[in-house]
């Protein structure tokens, strides 16, 4: 409990945190005012479903820098040299760091969203299904950025390469993920399109955006043709925990990796 506040202090007194949260908090408001127009009956489900498409470009950049600059300014002020003698090998400290990001993190933003609900319920009719559909795929979302910048964090050396690091993740999920999906499309049939739609949804933006549009009604899947039916095969809820395990437990992995060729040399 107390790395967790140490970790906050360390957070909080930043003023760049307050500015990306600020952002949110901006850009939240703002797909509120563009949605109150819409319909009582539905407009919760639109509101949700744009609100976490503005997530998807605003919360990894958020988590990437933030729990990749936490690692580097450990290592810059070496504090985790201290801290891994007094509490043990360096996969302890990881998991602690890890943990205190995570919860930090998250905290933040569900009392964000859930304060950002409130005026929402007054607008459209409330289900709390689909809001809590939408915290936990917005919580998993910041969950596999957090554990990327944390891997990040070890394995860059200096700031510059960790900027860089940190763009060209953001970049390559956001944008050069499907551009490369793109480039293999016209060679998809309906004998392969099952291993296609495996690639295309190990992407978590598109994991989650299915996923988070299967809950709140706004995708259904009856009345596909036998080519679509084989590409939306999978469940999303097996999509959600594939993406975890390959994206944020994989991140974890190659950071307990990274730390442990660090305290070998």
């Amino acid at each position: 409990m107390s790395y967790i506040w140490k970790e906050w202090l360390e957070l909080s007194r930043g003023k760049a945190f307050w500015l990306f949260f600020l952002l949110v908090v901006a850009a939240s408001l703002s797909v509120l005012m563009s949605a109150k127009s819409l319909p009582a009956e539905h407009g919760l489900t639109i509101f949700l479903q744009m609100l976490f498409d503005m997530n998807a470009y605003i919360v990894p950049l958020l988590c990437l820098f933030f729990a990749s600059f936490s690692v580097m300014q450990e290592k810059e002020q070496r504090t985790m040299v201290m801290i891994v003698v007094k509490s043990g090998p360096p996969w302890l400290f990881l998991w602690k760091k890890s943990a205190a990001i995570q919860l930090i993190t998250m905290t933040v933003l569900v009392i964000w969203y859930f304060v950002l609900i409130i005026p929402a319920k007054f607008l459209f009719v409330f289900h709390l299904s689909y809001f809590l559909s939408f915290l936990l795929a917005t919580m998993v979302l910041v969950f596999i950025f957090n554990q990327i910048g944390i891997w990040l964090g070890f394995a860059c050396k200096t700031k510059i390469q960790l900027i860089g690091a940190n763009l060209f993740a953001a970049f390559f999920f956001i944008y050069l993920y499907d551009f490369a999906l793109l480039s293999v499309l016209p060679s998809v049939t309906y004998d392969n399109v099952h291993v296609f739609s495996f690639v295309y949804f190990l992407q978590p933006l598109h994991a989650l955006r299915f996923y988070l549009e299967t809950s709140l009604g706004m995708f259904s899947l009856d009345y596909l043709s036998r080519t679509m039916k084989k590409f939306f095969s999978f469940s999303p809820g097996v999509l959600v925990a594939l993406n975890i395990a390959v994206w944020g437990m994989g991140a974890l992995a190659a950071s307990m990796l990274w730390s442990r060729k660090g305290e070998e040399r």
